[in-house]
């Protein structure tokens, strides 16, 4: 299984723990909240120090998907994500920067019910999106912990027919990797899971292996 490792805490302990499971990660993501605290500069810093990987800013866009993207690409990101709630020429405007500059799009459903996702499919499969983020947050579950599981959308996901990269994102453990197999994406995010972990390594190679 492809793995992403959110870096959403402080930069310096995100860096010791990303270079310790480095073998088994994929994309490294600057979080928005390290992105609001260090800005977009801190982007070439940490594609320094992963050359090898992808970097993923999560800007999370919501206004100035072109601009705001291709600053972030231009900086050295490989990835930048825009929501999927926000204007749909914002989103097509990250995506086009993403294909001028040779880089990748991330459409983010974050904050929407995932009884709704299937509203999305025909834009995201249309846009030209990379990448496709089932963002199943916390905040969402604690709301209605009863009326969709985390477990059962993550089983959605995989049926809905989206055509670019699936990523599933949100308070993941190994308690859901029977679910992950089965929606089968394309790789996972992981935070909290390795931030928490005492051998983050032992936790990143379980899903590696997965």
């Amino acid at each position: 299984m492809r793995i992403q490792y959110a870096i959403d805490g402080p930069l310096g302990e995100g860096i010791r723990i990303a270079n310790e499971i480095r073998e088994y990660v994929e994309i490294i993501e600057i979080g928005d909240g390290v992105l609001m605290r260090e800005s977009m500069k801190v982007i070439p810093m940490v594609k320094q120090i992963f050359p090898e990987k992808k970097i993923l800013a999560d800007l999370k866009i919501m206004d100035g998907g072109y601009s705001l993207g291709k600053e972030a690409f231009e900086l050295g990101a490989d990835i930048v994500t825009v929501c999927a709630a926000s204007d749909k020429g914002c989103q097509l405007g990250l995506v086009r920067a993403a294909k001028e500059l040779g880089k990748e799009s991330w459409i983010d459903l974050i904050g929407i019910d995932p009884k709704d996702y299937h509203k999305y499919v025909d834009f995201i499969n249309a846009s030209g999106a990379d990448y496709v983020c089932a963002h199943l947050s916390g905040d969402l579950f604690k709301d209605e912990p009863g009326i969709f599981a985390r477990k059962d959308a993550i089983r959605l996901v995989g049926k809905l027919g989206f055509t670019c990269k699936v990523v599933i994102s949100g308070g993941l453990t190994s308690e859901y990797l029977p679910e992950l197999k089965e929606c089968d994406p394309y790789h996972v995010n992981l935070g909290g899971v390795l931030t928490r972990a005492r051998d983050p390594k032992a936790t990143a190679k379980v899903f590696f292996e997965a």
